[in-house]
């Protein structure tokens, strides 16, 4: 008899805790759609392009939703450039090349609708040199060192500097939004250590030996940081608000996104 009280107490605990389980259905309303226009020129040939698109309802898969039969075009002081489709929702010019000094002004025409931004390109700062360092305390999943990349410059003196980072390994992009301002290394040389995390532990992600990795430097103006800034604040969450926002567009008219017009440092290295 103790035997069997024993079995049947265990049995009518777990009956018990799955009559409390309820499914939850996520009635999650579905938003308008909203325009997005990002939109990069810069100092290199072929570097002026424009992808415009729309946003989507959370259930939706994350394809590229490009918009077609949009007029974009790029003027200077002295000139209007057009840009022309290559294909959904992606424009091109690629005989379009800025100039560091020069104000550019974007200009999106869709759907009676019409999106603006200016943007000046701001003078190049020279990207030194690269190295690899490790880390001390991380190590990657297979317990390899986790490396980061270092970055070398010197800061101008004469102007607040904003710059952008972007990471590849044999020419996969690195997703984390990596940022710097020039608040605490003003007319410095900087020494910054572009760390990242691999939460979700893909190898594509970890620097290896043999690895090819290129970093691009890109020196861009106020506007520019505050969208990629509050980007990274949306995707991470910053801590004091429960849901995401919608990063700081320097779009006007309605749409979400950004225009950056900005020079390009590059460097590469193999890692040993």
């Amino acid at each position: 008899m103790k035997n069997t009280i024993k079995y049947i107490i265990p049995m009518l605990i777990a009956v018990s805790l799955s009559a409390c389980e309820k499914a939850i259905d996520l009635k999650l309303k579905d938003s308008e759609p909203q325009f997005v226009v990002e939109g990069v020129l810069t100092n290199e040939a072929g570097g002026c392009k424009v992808l415009l698109s729309k946003t989507k309802n959370f259930t939706d898969n994350n394809d590229f939703n490009g918009i077609s039969g949009a007029t974009v075009t790029i003027a200077d002081e002295s000139n209007t450039y057009t840009l022309a489709p290559t294909s959904t929702g992606t424009y091109q010019n690629s005989t379009l090349t800025g100039t560091p000094g020069h104000t550019y002004k974007l200009n999106v025409s869709v759907d009676g609708k019409t999106f603006t931004s200016t943007c000046t390109m701001l003078p190049a700062v020279k990207l030194d040199s690269i190295y690899l360092v490790k880390d001390e305390l991380i190590n990657n999943k297979d317990g390899t060192p986790r490396k980061y990349v270092t970055v070398q410059y010197h800061d101008p003196a004469d102007v607040k500097n904003y710059y952008r980072f972007v990471q590849y390994i044999n020419g996969r992009k690195e997703e984390t939004v990596m940022l710097e301002d020039d608040e605490f290394t003003n007319g410095q040389d900087v020494n910054n250590n572009l760390r990242y995390s691999n939460d979700n532990d893909n190898p594509a992600r970890d620097i290896r030996p043999g690895n090819e990795v290129t970093i691009e430097m890109f020196s861009i103006d106020q506007a520019v940081y505050k969208y990629f800034y509050s980007l990274s604040n949306s995707a991470n969450g910053d801590g004091n608000n429960a849901a995401p926002a919608n990063p700081m567009t320097n779009i006007k008219g309605g749409a979400l996104g950004y225009f950056s017009a900005h020079t390009v440092e590059r460097k590469k290295l193999t890692a040993p």
